[in-house]
């Protein structure tokens, strides 16, 4: 019989899981790295990865479902920035976050199977993710509100578009450096102008 983790032990391993998929992922690429070789890397027994996951797709979703929560409230520790100019901050913070990701091996279609793995991730998740993306633009529209500017937003549209930037982002090694710098900022900074406006 299996030795019994404690609650406090569980969350440890988990953490490790998480934390070493994180890097071996943005080093190698999704489909370089195997359940193995994740679980030799975090000093686990390959077993312990299916105490918490059913399979690597569902590591992934959970990875994905951490790493949005973790950058936006990042991103919502500067929001006192954003009253200079609203719309400018939000496309900054999408534009910069994209052009992070993209150096990030786990991104890249061609190493990872990326595509394919962001339109099978399970609904349930799928919806999970796109509420804390609604949650952060409706902070940000209180806030700004509270601060005294008029907001007309279409959040949908706003979420159709971060949806689109992660497709480009998952995409960029299709396109020159230099084009895909400037693509992908034009279509930052002119689609989030197409669904939020706001004015004093």
């Amino acid at each position: 019989m299996g030795k019994a983790f404690s609650e406090k032990e569980r969350s440890l391993l988990q953490q490790k899981l998480r934390e070493t998929g994180l890097r071996l992922f943005a080093e190698k690429g999704i489909k370089g790295v195997s359940i193995r070789e994740l679980t030799s890397a975090a000093g686990i027994a390959q077993g312990g990865f299916y105490t918490f996951y059913k399979d690597k797709t569902d590591f992934i979703t959970d990875l994905v479902e951490l790493r949005v929560r973790e950058k936006l409230a990042k991103m919502a520790e500067n929001k006192e920035t954003s009253l200079a100019d609203p719309v400018e901050f939000l496309s900054g913070q999408f534009y910069a976050e994209g052009m992070h990701l993209k150096e990030n091996k786990a991104f890249d279609n061609a190493l990872s199977g990326t595509m394919e793995l962001f339109f099978g991730i399970d609904q349930n998740a799928a919806d999970r993710i796109k509420s804390l993306y609604r949650e952060y633009i409706d902070m940000l529209i209180r806030y700004w509100r509270d601060n005294g500017y008029a907001v007309e937003a279409d959040t949908d549209g706003l979420l159709s578009m971060i949806r689109m930037c992660a497709i480009m982002v998952i995409n960029s090694s299709l396109m020159d450096e230099g084009y895909y710098r400037q693509i992908y900022r034009t279509f930052c900074y002119t689609q989030m102008r197409e669904f939020i406006k706001v004015s004093r």
